[in-house]
C-alpha cells in the first residue's frame, strides 16, 4: 500500500488535536470529483476543508493531513444518526477522514474498495479503533443533509474486505540508526508510548516487520525481540524489498 503525501494549505487543517482527544472513528467520504481536483482543492487556501486521505479509483492513496492533526472533513453536525457522537465536541477532533475519488452514484472499482479497506484496517490498528459500523461510519451519519459517500458503497462491504493484520519476519538481521530514533511499545505509530531512544550509529536487531503509521510516505516499521517498534525510515534499511532488489 503506497501512500503519497500531498500539500494541504495550512488554513485547511489544524495542527494537532485538543488535549486528551485522539482518533476514535473513521469517516468515509466521496469526493464528487477527481483525484487531481481533490489535490487542488485541499491545497487551495480558500477551501477551508481537508481530509486525511483520498483513495483514487486506481488504488493510489494521497495523504493531505497527518493522522495526529485535525482535518476539516466532518465538522458540521445535522441530525446525526451516529450513536457515538460527542455532544458539543467537533467530530473532526476525534475522527480520521478518508475521501474516495468519484461521484455519489459511481460504482467503485474493486481495487479502490480493496485499497480503502486496507487503509481502514491500517488506521484502525494504529489507533485501536474497533472495526465495526459504530466506528467506521459514512459522512451522512454525522450530517444527515449529506448523502456522502453515495449510493454504491456500504460500510459493511468495506469491513468485510479489511485484511487480517500480521507481522512478517524481518528480512534483515540488523539495521543502523541514522538519527535519534524513538522505540515504542503497543503500536507501530508515533502515538505509541516511547520507552527508549536509539542514538545515531547504534545497531538494532529487528525480528519482525509490520505496516504501521506512514511517516514521510513510509509505513514500514520494525519490531525487536523486546517488543519495541521503531520506524524503518529512520534506519539504514528504510525499505528492505527495495534494498534487496538493488543488491541483485
Amino acid at each position: 500500500m503506497e501512500i503519497r503525501r500531498q500539500p494541504c494549505a495550512p488554513g485547511n487543517f489544524r495542527s494537532g488535536r485538543p488535549p486528551g482527544i485522539r482518533p476514535e472513528a473513521i469517516v468515509v467520504h466521496i469526493s464528487t470529483g477527481t483525484l487531481a481536483s481533490a489535490d487542488d482543492w485541499f491545497n487551495d487556501p480558500a477551501a477551508k476543508v481537508s481530509a486525511h486521505y483520498i483513495v483514487a479509483k486506481s488504488g493510489i492513496i494521497h495523504q493531505y493531513v497527518d493522522e495526529n492533526d485535525t482535518a476539516f472533513h466532518a465538522g458540521t453536525v445535522v441530525q446525526p444518526s451516529w450513536t457515538l457522537i460527542k455532544p458539543k465536541v467537533n467530530p473532526n477532533y476525534y475522527t480520521i477522514g478518508i475521501e474516495h475519488e468519484g461521484g455519489e452514484s459511481d460504482i467503485w472499482p474493486d481495487v479502490q474498495i480493496a485499497t480503502s479497506a486496507a487503509l481502514i484496517g491500517s488506521i484502525a490498528s494504529r489507533w485501536n479503533i474497533p472495526l465495526d459500523e459504530n466506528h467506521i461510519i459514512p459522512h451522512h451519519a454525522i450530517r444527515a443533509t449529506k448523502t456522502c459517500p453515495g449510493s454504491f458503497i456500504q460500510i459493511s462491504d468495506l469491513l468485510k474486505r479489511v485484511p487480517a493484520r500480521s507481522e512478517l519476519p524481518s528480512p534483515v538481521a540488523s539495521v543502523g540508526v541514522l538519527s535519534n530514533l524513538s522505540l515504542r511499545v503497543g503500536l507501530p505509530s508515533r502515538s505509541a508510548r516511547i520507552v527508549g531512544v536509539a542514538k545515531p550509529g547504534e545497531v538494532l536487531a529487528p525480528v519482525a516487520m509490520i505496516e504501521g503509521e506512514p511517516v514521510e510516505g513510509n509505513a514500514l516499521w520494525y519490531r525487536d525481540a523486546s517488543g519495541r517498534y521503531f520506524w524503518a525510515g529512520g534506519t539504514t534499511v528504510p525499505n528492505p524489498a527495495a534494498s534487496m532488489a538493488a543488491a541483485r
